[in-house]
């Protein structure tokens, strides 16, 4: 699985996401797509650029979908619900906790791609996983779970950044070179389904300064 350039079809768990207007005391099923709220990390932008083209250039040959545009490439770490309409109350709320969060940037490392979601959209990601990124979706959960706020993850979280969605059929892209960068901030954004549309609602920056990133993430700095 970890070999690149060689096929690859990664089941990811799906999401359990919600659809009232606020956020839910106890789970309940989606009856169809909706917009999500959701905290992510972004590639670089010359990391995202080479991204988009190196992904158009394959599903060109491969005739897939369209690739995702660069600016909208992201990888997801939480998912707040899903919803009808950006939710205010909420928004407010999740704002306030998230500024206060202190952590250190991120290096993230992408070598290999697959095709996640039920083979259906083409991905990179990293065999291994990436530590630190779990370790501040778990600083995250905790932070909005502490303050009543919900904060939905695949039961087996594997952080990837999706290239082009509903490609079934097609091989995954052969990888020549990495994608690297380092992480500086987070991001809250409201994706609106069906639209390739996201909505900025709060990026903070993270800490060279704060305390590193421990073993135990239960030890991990909070600001609350």
């Amino acid at each position: 699985m970890g070999s690149r350039g060689t096929n690859r079809k990664v089941a990811a768990d799906q999401l359990l996401l919600f659809g009232k207007d606020e956020w839910p005391s106890t789970p309940t099923a989606v009856t169809g797509p909706k917009s999500k709220l959701m905290f992510v990390l972004g590639p670089t932008n010359p990391v995202a650029l080479r991204m988009h083209e190196d992904a158009a250039t394959h599903l060109a040959v491969q005739r897939g979908q369209n690739a995702y545009p660069p600016h909208l490439l992201h990888m997801s770490l939480l998912c707040m619900g899903q919803f009808d309409k950006p939710p205010t109350r909420l928004i407010e709320r999740t704002r306030a906790i998230a500024a206060g969060i202190q952590a250190r940037p991120i290096p993230i490392t992408l070598d290999s791609a697959g095709l996640f979601g039920n083979s259906r959209h083409l991905a990179l990601y990293h065999p291994k996983g990436n530590t630190l990124v779990n370790q501040f979706v778990r600083m995250l959960g905790r932070a909005l779970a502490q303050n009543n706020l919900p904060g939905f993850q695949a039961n087996a979280f594997m952080p990837h950044v999706t290239l082009a969605y509903d490609c079934r059929n097609i091989e995954p892209l052969p990888l020549t070179r990495n994608y690297a960068w380092i992480s500086g901030e987070f991001m809250l954004v409201y994706s609106y389904h069906g639209q390739a549309r996201h909505e900025e609602l709060g990026r903070w920056a993270f800490d060279p300064k704060a305390v590193p990133y421990p073993a135990n993430f239960e030890q991990l700095k909070l600001a609350v």
